[in-house]
């Protein structure tokens, strides 16, 4: 068994947060000395931040971390959003962009697409911070 987002599953199975963040990995490259394990763990905890959630209870999730993001904007849609459009305006996704994918799609699939882009959001945060963090010196850099 392998543990990866907090779930474990086996080894031959494909998650679709490894499908997402795999597709958005696969025309950037990762700084040197950084593993995509790490970078996963770092994507993770970006959205624990961004979206407010208890880290212990994300780790021991058994669904992965897609699964979950789309459990919290059906979630959020389906109640008060404002906690989940401050979690979006947290990670940056931009008012244009969830309005655009609300309008176009039906909910279920529109949460789907909204939680895609979450991950692939918080993954580019994480990529951001370390490649350009590689530029400054160590006492600024904040991991």
């Amino acid at each position: 068994m392998v543990r990866i987002f907090g779930g474990t599953r086996d080894a031959e199975k494909i998650l679709m947060g490894e499908k997402v963040l795999g597709a958005w990995l696969s025309n950037r490259k990762l700084p040197e000395g950084r593993t995509i394990e790490a970078f996963q763990r770092q994507v993770q905890d970006q959205l624990i931040k961004d979206f407010q959630w208890d880290a212990e209870r994300v780790h021991s999730a058994s669904v992965n971390l897609l699964q979950l993001l789309v459990d919290e904007i059906v979630w959020g849609l389906e109640g008060d959003a404002s906690a989940l459009f401050a979690s979006f305006y947290r990670l940056d996704l931009g008012e244009g962009l969830m309005g655009e994918i609300l309008s176009q799609h039906e909910r279920p699939k529109a949460a789907q697409i909204l939680a895609e882009k979450s991950l692939e959001r918080a993954a580019l945060k994480v990529w951001m911070r370390w490649t350009f963090g590689q530029a400054l010196p160590k006492d600024q850099i904040s991991e």
